[in-house]
């Protein structure tokens, strides 16, 4: 079997050969067709749909129905991004290797052994409600429509006439919900799965000794600032923590692990991100505020995607990634919101005790049980086709077999991870923090929300899902697999750290410690002094915050994230800025295509257009059909 260090180290040997190679591709995609004054129509649905792009190329759907808004939705991330689809998906079912050669087969293996069976991503899907389902299926009609297109033109392809330029030079497989399904996963993993480092803890507490280990890995170190109270614990800066903490999820070393495809051009490749919130009265304008900074990599193609929503139900805009049919981060008129990842531990790993006399076979409560076992097929360019058997305890995945024992991934949100397409469904449309309530519940990875609402609300919360471990148990270290140490359930949402409307009228997040009560995991992120000390010292000094202040945060903390979003909100209108880079529009010969870079390397912003542009006539916070209808540019008066 290929363990996990395979992994971190495949990007340091073919991260120039992968970047390479698909922006060789992308340098060959041609700028869709699209009318003069950037308005297309499409029929999607029975009904007509209208496409606008703005000057930077941005897609703005106005619908009449949510089922047709969410074709049109697939259609553009399709013209945009068919390339980077086609490459997240191979990602998601270990894939990669087809297109990319032998070297991105370890990457591949893992990701089969960790991920779900097309059978286990199926059984998550039929456990959504019909919305969810129906508007999942629109998305991937019209990704595949754009593919037909391209096939029923192939003079005008931009892949060539026989799709050689395409990934795996040649015509892509019709896109499936379960291919969708798989790269929210992926996603969702991506930046809200963090743990599984037990054995290497065992190492060094073996090295260190006891009081060794507990110094340099404590399971709750006081000092560290933390989110649901700017008091930062303790208030006191404990030296003996500081530089001495293991913090992989700010490593060159931790990318690796948490990314092993990081090379690879337009999938996201770093975990960090920041954020900041800021109530009425705090702001020096009487109104909410909100900063949102996700860091995803600055190399290679924007991982993320810009898109604005209108039909029904939909009012929404902000950032997504190809492949997800969802506002991830964003706004609406009533709302702003935006994430980071949460770096709780909600991966353990269980050492199984093997059968001397049969090692497919472990011992739980006395008995022995047999290992589940599947056969996978991997293709990989230029060499034979590889054959791989992968096991399963009750615990989880089996990622390492030595010594007569078996070590086991057991991950806190198994099955249940596409629960979230319906979270993000409901915060979409959300007008109140009420809506964010029973929308987060549905949420089961590690990440922090952040909330601003026109009413002038702001809030927080540690999402996720977190095991109660059994009396004894070290969460630094593995856990018996013979049920003398099993979960004793979970945390109850009440109990995870959150707050509304604190105090001192602002909160900031850049991955820290979300409550000085929040014990570490095996990972360990939250030791000593941390970054956002950076962030609160400018907001600090602030006695009013506003929003050219949080446009400037960036460059004062010299930190960009590769999307960030800064809106003030306020009814009817409010204002709103932000920057994509780079090649945002996925236009490569689009005037403006290129122009985020530049934006991005100057620390510019540009408007972010919406229903409450200039082009809403009626002052209703709504730029509806008949208003943009009627525009030649609906984003500017006549």
């Amino acid at each position: 079997m290929i363990d996990g260090a395979s992994r971190r180290t495949l990007q340091r040997v073919h991260l120039v050969m992968t970047s390479l190679l698909l922006l060789l591709i992308i340098s060959f995609i041609a700028t869709p067709a699209f009318s003069q004054d950037g308005w297309s129509r499409l029929k999607a649905g029975g009904e007509e749909v209208l496409i606008f792009r703005d000057e930077y190329g941005v897609p703005h759907i106005w619908a009449k129905s949510s089922q047709s808004l969410f074709e049109a939705f697939g259609y553009v991330v399709a013209q945009d991004r068919l390339a980077q689809l086609e490459m997240g998906r191979r990602e998601a079912r270990g894939r990669l290797a087809e297109v990319l050669g032998p070297d991105l087969l370890p990457s591949d293996m893992a990701t089969r052994r960790e991920t779900y069976t097309e059978e286990e991503i199926l059984h998550q899907y039929k456990s959504l409600g019909g919305e969810a389902k129906a508007l999942l299926g629109a998305y991937v009609s019209g990704i595949n429509r754009w593919i037909e297109e391209l096939n029923e033109n192939k003079e005008n392809n931009p892949f060539g006439t026989d799709w050689e330029l395409y990934p795996g030079g040649t015509r892509p497989e019709p896109w499936s919900i379960t291919d969708s399904l798989a790269v929210m996963v992926s996603s969702g993993r991506r930046f809200g799965e963090f743990g599984g480092g037990e054995l290497g803890n065992l190492e060094e507490l073996n090295k260190l000794g006891r009081e060794g280990f507990e110094r340099k890995y404590p399971l709750n170190d006081p000092s560290a600032p933390v989110t649901v109270s700017l008091k930062w614990g303790s208030g006191r800066k404990d030296t003996s923590y500081v530089g001495q903490g293991f913090s992989p999820a700010y490593t060159e070393d931790a990318d690796l692990k948490v990314c092993p495809t990081k090379g690879i051009s337009g999938l996201p490749k770093k975990l960090g991100s920041y954020a900041v919130v800021v109530s009425p009265k705090r702001s020096a304008s009487g109104r909410a505020l909100l900063l949102g900074c996700p860091q995803m990599g600055l190399e290679g193609p924007q991982p993320g995607y810009e898109v604005d929503l209108h039909g029904g139900g939909f009012d929404v805009a902000g950032m997504t990634f190809p492949g997800v049919p969802a506002v991830l981060i964003g706004y609406n008129k009533y709302v702003a919101w935006t994430l980071t990842s949460g770096c709780s531990d909600n991966v353990d790993v269980f050492v199984e005790e093997l059968n001397p006399e049969n090692p497919l076979e472990y011992r739980y409560l006395g008995q022995w049980l047999r290992l589940e076992t599947r056969e996978e097929v991997f293709h990989v360019k230029g060499s034979s086709p590889v054959r791989e058997r992968f096991y399963r305890s009750l615990h989880g995945p089996i990622f390492r077999m030595e010594g007569g024992r078996a070590y086991s991934h057991k991950r806190t949100f198994w099955l249940e991870e596409l629960k979230a397409i319906e979270a993000f469904l409901q915060i979409n449309r959300a007008k109140y923090m009420e809506d964010f309530y029973r929308a987060i519940e549905l949420i089961p990875l590690s990440f922090n929300l952040f909330y601003a609402g026109v009413e002038g609300q702001i809030g927080y919360w540690h999402l996720g899902k977190y095991r109660l471990l059994a009396p004894g148990s070290d969460p630094r270290l593995p856990l018996s697999g013979t049920g003398l140490e099993e979960w004793r359930g979970f945390v109850p949402m009440d109990w995870l750290p959150h707050v509304i409307n604190p105090p001192e009228g602002y909160m900031a997040n850049w991955n820290n410690k979300p409550a000085k009560t929040w014990d570490n995991g095996d990972n360990l992120p939250w030791v000593g002094d941390h970054r956002v000390r950076k962030i609160l010292s400018v907001l600090e000094r602030k006695e009013k915050i506003g929003l050219e202040d949080l446009q400037g945060l960036p460059k004062e903390i010299d930190s960009h994230g590769t999307y960030e979003q800064m809106v003030e909100l306020g009814a009817p209108r409010f204002k709103m800025v932000n920057i994509l880079p780079p090649g945002e529009s996925g236009f490569v010969g689009h005037p403006h295509s290129q122009d985020q870079k530049g934006l991005f390397e100057q620390w510019m912003h540009k408007p972010a257009h919406f229903s409450c542009g200039d082009g809403d006539s009626d002052d209703d916070g709504v730029l509806d059909w008949k208003e943009a209808e009627r525009s030649t540019n609906p984003f500017k008066r006549d």
